[in-house]
């Protein structure tokens, strides 16, 4: 148990998903209920080459299945569902409420989300990470609630919106008696006491979408000194900006009274962070920032990857697909995932929810 976590270095994360031993004998295997014949097409992400393994494992049981791949990013993914260019849309990340909003205003429902894989635990960049949330070495907290986190980066608002929902929900608003907006409201005393919190994060992207819909409940409303960067190294940041999120994780190493989010691979080379373990409810459990837990998605922030697909409602799924999805959804499926040494296994239950979505 990292029980002290992370009087942040390198080897501290460096035991990533690639030392893991992953055991899904649990996992249903793959049977193949039809014979597959023709042209599957894939639009969106390729997972860091996940997509493209899945399919060679695939025509491995199913030799008459051919793919058309169009892969650069999720970023295209609810596009391809949009206007009918794809059946099935690899993305690594939830849509946002203006994709929500295009298809469902082009076919009358929402389109069908499956999950097939947890988000990347420790990689440095890419392959939906999951956010931890990380203070300086220097600052004493160690712990934090979902409830606090909100407190700490939202505002006040007067809803949100769920997932893959477009409709804004007043049960998810909270006043401004909810914010807080200094260290001795997190229980600090001494000198933290009357200190402000100083927030930094991510500008307007997949990651900061998943942020706000665990932790604001879809509300969009944040801390109005919130700190915004994008990620480095992408073409989001201008040269010579300072605007990359290694320029943030830097600056927040230097700031005890500050507080920030990122990924964990992100902050491998950035010495002097600590990341926070987090809990759901008031009171815990806390959960570490193991694998295992970003696994198990105990740790509240752990994110799922999706392949999207466009079903109408009591219509069944093209028989093409369903195999597909049903391979990746098995044992052979999850194994492929993890010799990738990217992506996380989907445990047990979840998978078996999702292989129920396909009936």
């Amino acid at each position: 148990m990292l029980k002290h976590l992370l009087a942040f270095s390198v080897l501290t994360v460096a035991t990533g998903a690639r030392a893991q031993e992953w055991d899904l004998a649990s996992l249903p295997h793959y049977h193949p209920q039809t014979r597959v014949k023709g042209t599957i097409r894939m639009g969106g992400a390729s997972m860091a080459g996940l997509v493209v393994a899945w399919e060679n494992g695939f025509t491995k049981f199913q030799p008459g299945a051919q793919f058309a791949n169009e892969l650069p990013s999720s970023d295209v993914a609810m596009a391809h569902m949009m206007v009918g260019s794809a059946d099935i849309a690899p993305c690594g990340r939830e849509p946002c409420l203006d994709e929500i909003l295009g298809f469902s205003e082009r076919y009358s429902y929402n389109v069908t989300p499956v999950i097939v894989g947890s988000g990347a635990w420790s990689t440095p960049g890419g392959s939906s990470w999951s956010p931890v949330v990380f203070v300086s070495a220097e600052n004493p907290i160690t712990k934090l609630t979902m409830r606090q986190l909100d407190g700490i980066f939202g505002a006040e608002r007067t809803g949100g919106y769920e997932e893959n929902s477009i409709v804004f929900k007043p049960r998810d608003a909270r006043g401004p008696e909810g914010d807080i907006r200094t260290w001795g409201q997190l229980g600090l005393t001494g000198e933290w006491q009357d200190k402000p919190i100083q927030t930094y994060g991510y500008a307007d992207t997949g990651m900061r979408h998943f942020f706000e819909l665990r932790v604001f409940h879809g509300g969009d409303k944040w801390n109005p000194n919130y700190r915004e960067y994008a990620e480095t190294g992408t073409k989001m940041v201008p040269d010579g900006s300072g605007l990359g999120s290694h320029d943030m994780l830097v600056a927040l190493s230097h700031d005890k009274y500050g507080i920030g989010w990122s990924g964990l691979g992100h902050a491998k080379s950035v010495p002097g962070l600590r990341g926070i373990a987090l809990a759901s409810g008031e009171g815990g459990p806390y959960f570490e920032l193991t694998m295992r837990n970003f696994q198990t998605h105990d740790y509240p922030l752990s994110r799922y990857v999706f392949m999207y697909l466009n079903r109408p409602p009591g219509k069944a799924i093209d028989p093409n697909l369903k195999e597909f999805l049903l391979f990746v959804l098995s044992q052979e499926g999850q194994t492929i995932l993890t010799h990738t040494g990217i992506h996380l296994p989907l445990t047990g239950p979840t998978l078996l929810a999702e292989r129920r979505k396909l009936e």
